[in-house]
């Protein structure tokens, strides 16, 4: 089978995905397709809660969103402001997110399992004057945010003197004559999403109106689909667009995966479609309960954000015997890349989509051609926004000819096959968190037994990058793994900063031509050590 047609330019070595066709004009307003499709289709279902069983209609949901989003007009919200939502999944936050796209209001989203210093470094950039959050994380949320003070509303909980969202879905007495906002260009900047650069410390994605017109959603008005990723991921915003433009039935809960729970919900709700990260696939291939006949309403099953062995698929696919197996090569910035359908090719990021086009360039700066590896740096076709109130760190991602600069190490083989080498940059993955080895690194260093350090990733299918640390003692100190291990978790919040792999000791750690560590060298002495 012929997925997603790639051709190659031997001239300008450039690889192409087929043409883009779009469904809707760029500059319409995501907010205003999605109140159309909505309302014309009052009664189809669009969420069901697992945790508090309510079933959502599309009347319901565009009704409580148009309440929000005459709220926000009232205080004067507009394009130029961000609202800041700090949520898990829950019922009334479908209504939220398409208020603020009615409105045209940027909302910027933050997980809410963050530790207090990243959400006020990452909602300190945005400055939003409003914030939605579940009740659960509110006092770290004002904790994080009292530089400036901003409003507070909860979602989901009660708390005394603090409004809910619930006080904004009274019947106004113009609803039914509400229409969204209109925006100036498809390039405007809808939502902020949060990324990890190479220093760690979150830098805040401007995601534009065009971006978010999905092309090839791969399901139907019958689609029944679980997405685990709230708002604050890139899968979950293309869940919850499924949702509202594709009309599917999406299944929510706020409860961490299990593979039980998991099974649970696919059973009681027959799902079809599901996105799930590798971790996910390695748990429930060890469940027993995830039986054949369990997940055979499952028709497609997406995976990315890191590898899966041909081991945990085989037995994946065991188990969804009835399920098209599909994988993706995608970042924040960026969106979806490539796409590869079926495990048989399973080692490879796959071939193109439309609009994407790709080149691999090496330090130098020379396009190579196939089998050659570089970095690489892909072109969407569309004006991408940067990152907030970041113009330096914009322009080092992107050149003026409109690259991205991935940052990821791969290569092209003979059947335009996309494959993913390494990352060039240093960020890592832990439990769908992202972490900074340099920041481990430099807790480490303040130790005076330690001369020198390099934090790498041993990788795990359920769990991700678990940071391990290489080090050197300096002359005449000793100090134990346990020592290093309570005094980064010690100084450290966050489950993905702690030291899950463990520390390993050498006499000297790995240097390239130019003094500097390698990663990738330090990782195989840390593996050789055990």
């Amino acid at each position: 089978m012929a997925q997603f047609p790639t051709t190659y330019n031997k001239d300008n070595n450039t690889w192409s995905g087929m043409q883009r066709s779009l469904m809707y004009n760029q500059d319409i307003s995501v907010g205003r397709i999605i109140f159309n499709i909505m309302r014309n289709w009052p009664k189809n279902v669009c969420q069901i809660n697992d945790e508090d069983g309510v079933t959502l209609t599309n009347g319901e949901a565009i009704t409580w969103a148009i309440r929000i989003a005459q709220h926000l007009k009232k205080k004067e919200l507009n394009s130029k402001d961000v609202i800041g939502i700090m949520c898990t999944h829950s019922t009334y936050l479908m209504s939220l997110g398409i208020a603020c796209l009615m409105n045209t209001t940027k909302f910027h989203a933050v997980n809410p399992i963050a530790d207090k210093d990243t959400i006020q470094y990452a909602f300190g950039i945005t400055k939003p004057k409003l914030i939605f959050c579940d009740g659960l994380h509110y006092e770290k949320l004002r904790s994080a945010t009292q530089e400036w003070n901003p409003e507070i509303i909860t979602l989901t909980g009660t708390i005394k003197d603090v409004p809910n969202i619930e006080s904004l879905l009274e019947p106004t007495t113009s609803e039914k004559f509400y229409q969204p906002e209109s925006i100036e260009n498809g390039d405007q900047t809808v939502a902020i999403l949060c990324s990890s650069g190479t220093t760690g410390l979150p830098k805040a994605v401007c995601i534009s109106n065009s971006s978010l017109i999905m092309v090839d959603m791969l399901t139907t008005s019958e689609s029944i689909i679980y997405v685990p990723s709230s708002l604050d991921w890139i899968t979950g915003v293309w869940g919850f667009l499924l949702s509202t433009v594709a009309g599917c039935t999406r299944i929510i809960s706020n409860k961490s995966f299990n593979p039980e729970h998991f099974v649970n919900l696919v059973q009681n709700y027959q799902i079809n479609y599901v996105i799930l990260p590798p971790r996910h696939l390695a748990a429930l291939i060890t469940c027993p309960v995830a039986t054949p006949e369990a997940l055979a309403s499952i028709r497609m099953l997406s995976y990315g954000g890191g590898l899966v062995s041909l081991t945990t698929l085989k037995k994946t696919q065991e188990i969804c015997k009835n399920a098209v197996f599909n994988s993706a090569y995608a970042m924040t910035e960026v969106g979806a890349i490539t796409g590869n359908v079926g495990i048989t090719n399973n080692t490879a990021a796959g071939r193109l989509l439309p609009g994407i086009q790709i080149r691999i360039v090496d330090e130098d700066g020379k396009r190579l051609g196939h089998d050659q590896v570089g970095e690489i740096f892909v072109h969407i076709g569309q004006t991408w926004n940067g990152y907030y109130d970041n113009p330096k760190e914009t322009e080092r991602m992107q050149d003026s000819e409109g690259w991205f600069h991935t940052g990821d190490l791969g290569y092209f083989d003979d059947k335009n096959f996309l494959y993913i080498v390494d990352r060039k940059k240093e960020v890592m993955k832990y439990q769908g968190l992202h972490y900074s080895p340099t920041e481990i690194e430099n807790v480490i260093l303040n130790l005076p037994e330690v001369q020198d350090v390099c934090v790498v990733g041993i990788y795990d299918e359920k769990q991700g990058d678990a940071a391990g640390a290489l080090v050197v003692k300096r002359k005449g100190c000793d100090i134990s793994e346990k020592a290093i291990i309570d005094h980064v978790a010690k100084r450290l919040n966050g489950l993905q900063k702690q030291l899950h792999a463990g520390v390993r000791f050498t006499d000297k750690l790995p240097t390239n031509f130019n003094g500097k560590i390698p990663r990738k060298a330090a990782r195989d002495e840390f593996v050789s050590k055990k």
